[in-house]
C-alpha cells in the first residue's frame, strides 16, 4: 500500500534529525513534517457508497507559540485519488481504477476542493471553510493557483476569510512554485511514482495546507481540527464526496527519525485490515 512516495519519505527522515531541526511550517501546498509540523494524525477515509478504503490519509498540524497561528496539511493516500492525468495516469483508467475512468486536468480544476473545520478549547467553532484546490487564476503567473476560502470553489461557512493567512496546494505548488503548468498531461511516471527528471520535484499526492489566524485562539486556545468531507472529482474508486475522521496519532517527525526507515515505511502505511 502507497501512502507516500518512498522519494518523500526519505526526505522526511533524512531531515527530521531533532526537535531543533524543526521549523515554521512553509505553506506552500507541499506537505514536509520535517518543516515544523509536530503533530499528526492518521486518517479513515469513507468513500461515498464505497466505505472504508485500505489506505489512510494523513492530518497534521503545527501551532506557533509566539503568534498562537496554526498551521494545517492534509494529505489523501495516492491510491484514493492523485496528481497524474491525460495519457500518464496511474492506477486509472478502464482496466486499473474500479471506476473505470481515466483522469483529467480539468477534474481536478474548478471542482476538487476540501472543508476544514477549527475549534477552540471551549470546542466552540471558531472557523469553518472550504479551500479551493486549484482554478483558473488571473493573478497567478501560471493561470491556476488555488483560490482559497472565497474564490473558486472555496466558501466560508464560519468566521471570516480574512482568518485565513496563507494557503496552497500540491497541484498549485506544481505550476506556480515549481513552473511546470501541464494542462493536458501530467509528467511520465511509473507505479512507483518516481520523479521525472524533466519534471524535478513534481508532488503527485493531493495535499492542502494553510495557516489560520492565532487570534482564534486568544481566549480559549486551540482546540481541533475535523474535515467534514473532501470532495474529488472524481477518485479512483469513481466518487466524488470522502468523508474522513481521525484513526491514531502518528509519532512526531523527530521521533520517527530515531526509529528508522523500515519503522517508518510501515508507521506510514499502517492500516488495519
Amino acid at each position: 500500500m502507497k501512502i507516500l512516495k518512498i522519494t518523500t519519505i526519505l526526505a522526511i527522515l533524512v531531515a527530521t534529525i531533532g526537535p531543533a531541526a524543526l521549523a515554521v511550517p512553509v505553506v506552500d501546498g507541499r506537505l514536509d513534517p520535517s518543516e515544523g509540523y509536530t503533530t499528526g494524525y492518521y486518517l479513515d477515509l469513507n468513500v461515498q457508497d464505497a466505505g472504508v478504503i485500505s489506505d489512510q490519509g494523513q492530518l497534521w498540524y503545527y501551532q506557533d507559540q509566539t503568534s498562537n497561528d496554526l498551521y494545517v496539511a492534509m494529505l489523501q493516500p495516492l491510491t484514493l485519488i492523485d496528481n497524474t492525468y491525460g495519457t500518464n495516469t496511474v492506477g486509472w483508467g478502464t482496466n486499473v481504477a474500479p471506476s473505470g475512468k481515466n483522469h483529467k486536468f480539468g477534474d481536478l480544476k474548478g471542482s476538487d476542493k476540501a472543508r476544514f473545520t477549527i475549534s477552540d478549547g471551549a470546542q466552540n467553532v471558531v472557523f469553518d471553510f472550504t479551500l479551493d484546490y486549484i482554478s483558473e487564476s488571473g493573478s497567478a503567473a501560471s493561470g491556476y493557483a488555488s483560490l482559497g476560502a472565497d474564490s473558486g470553489d472555496g466558501k466560508v461557512h464560519a468566521g471570516s476569510a480574512t482568518n485565513l493567512l496563507a494557503w496552497g496546494t500540491s497541484l498549485d505548488y506544481n505550476f506556480n512554485t515549481l513552473g511546470h503548468v501541464l494542462t493536458e498531461d501530467s509528467p511520465a511516471t511509473d507505479e512507483d511514482y518516481t520523479e521525472n527528471p524533466g519534471y524535478a520535484g513534481w508532488l503527485f499526492e493531493v495535499a492542502y495546507e494553510f495557516q489560520i489566524d492565532g487570534s482564534l485562539f486568544a481566549n480559549n486556545g486551540f482546540g481541533g481540527v475535523t474535515i467534514p468531507i473532501i470532495h474529488d472529482s472524481p477518485n479512483k474508486i469513481g466518487r466524488n464526496k470522502v468523508y474522513p475522521h481521525v484513526d491514531g496519532v502518528i509519532p512526531e517527525p523527530a521521533t520517527i527519525a530515531l526509529l528508522g526507515l523500515s519503522s517508518l515505511v510501515f508507521l506510514l502505511r499502517r492500516r488495519h485490515a
